[in-house]
């Protein structure tokens, strides 16, 4: 063979290998995929032992389920990988940066998960106390504006209050503010609620318990879902109706529901399970449709009530706002 001939098969090899090694190197991305999805009305196991996830002193069963639902993270992608990835709509190419910050270890970003995790869950129980209408003991955290810490807020400016969303009409203005303080009642003139710290506990009749040790998850966005499950579980009726029902949200201790990452994973996760309706956050709307299955209804959902009041709409037969 001439000299000409073997350069260029040389060159070739090489140009075919370069190209090989950078295909299958890795790339500065992760991959969303649909991940499992966990009835939180039921029970799971732990080395033989059962594990009621949502459980309370008086309980109420349901024919149906609401699931959780989890979104898996693949860490490690090429570039051939990548471009597999991205021709489907079940799952998302993500910065590696926005999901494993570089400035934190693993360890810091594992720890962050499990704190919003049992976050999730204490807002959750507030937020369905608080929809079931038990009262609050709304505390100050921080000293401001005359108020210190441990003071319990009783009413504002004559007005007795017994939850967070009593003192939103208070935010911007000056009022007076009762508080007991050691075991007194003080008044307190001049304080602008919306500069204060305040937490809200309400009171638990239900004996209500959150038994997570079988599921192995992290994050904050199964929190409205153990919210609904909490009203299904500790009153009359059957909010499922009999059907397999998934969301997605997390909540605050006012039963506010907020955004959340994954959600077409997610539906695409629940449609495995045979889910028939998906609760999605009104924030993520635009993304649920672009992946939502005929045959699945997508909820919009702003807060708690919106998903008790749309389940309850769905069992009789009427309908409710979608996506």
């Amino acid at each position: 063979m001439r000299r000409r001939g073997i350069t260029v098969l040389l060159g070739a090899a090489l140009v075919a290998l370069f190209t090989w090694q950078s295909l299958s190197m890795d790339v500065a991305y992760v991959v969303f995929s649909p991940g499992p999805t966990e009835n939180v009305l039921g029970s799971e196991q732990v080395e033989g032992v059962d594990h009621q996830i949502i459980s309370a002193d008086t309980e109420f069963d349901s024919a149906g389920e609401l699931r959780l639902t989890t979104v898996r993270v693949k860490q490690s992608v090429t570039l051939v990988q990548a471009l597999q990835y991205w021709m489907s709509d079940e799952y998302a190419i993500i910065p590696r940066d926005l999901v494993y910050p570089p400035d934190e270890s693993e360890e810091e970003i594992a720890q962050e998960q499990e704190a919003d995790w049992a976050e999730s869950q204490s807002n959750a129980e507030q937020a369905a106390l608080a929809y079931l209408g038990e009262p609050a003991t709304i505390e100050v955290v921080a000293d401001s504006g005359g108020l210190v810490a441990g003071d319990v807020v009783t009413a504002v400016d004559g007005t007795e209050v017994t939850s967070l969303s009593a003192l939103a009409d208070y935010a911007e203005s000056e009022t007076t503010v009762t508080v007991t303080r050691g075991g007194e009642a003080v008044e307190v003139p001049g304080v602008v609620l919306g500069e204060a710290d305040l937490s809200s506990t309400h009171e638990d009749p239900y004996g209500i318990e959150i038994d997570t040790e079988a599921l192995d998850i992290g994050g904050p966005s199964a929190g409205m879902i153990f919210a609904l499950g909490i009203v299904d579980r500790v009153t009359e009726g059957d909010l499922t109706d009999g059907r397999i029902i998934a969301g997605t949200g997390e909540i605050d201790p006012e039963g506010n529901v907020g955004p959340i990452g994954g959600i077409q994973q997610k539906i695409a996760g629940s449609a495995e399970a045979g889910a028939e309706v998906f609760l999605a956050p009104a924030a993520n709307c635009a993304d649920a449709v672009t992946v939502a299955p005929d045959d699945m209804t997508i909820v919009k959902v702003e807060t708690l009530a919106d998903a008790v009041s749309a389940l309850e709409t769905l069992a009789a037969g009427g309908d409710v706002t979608t996506c």
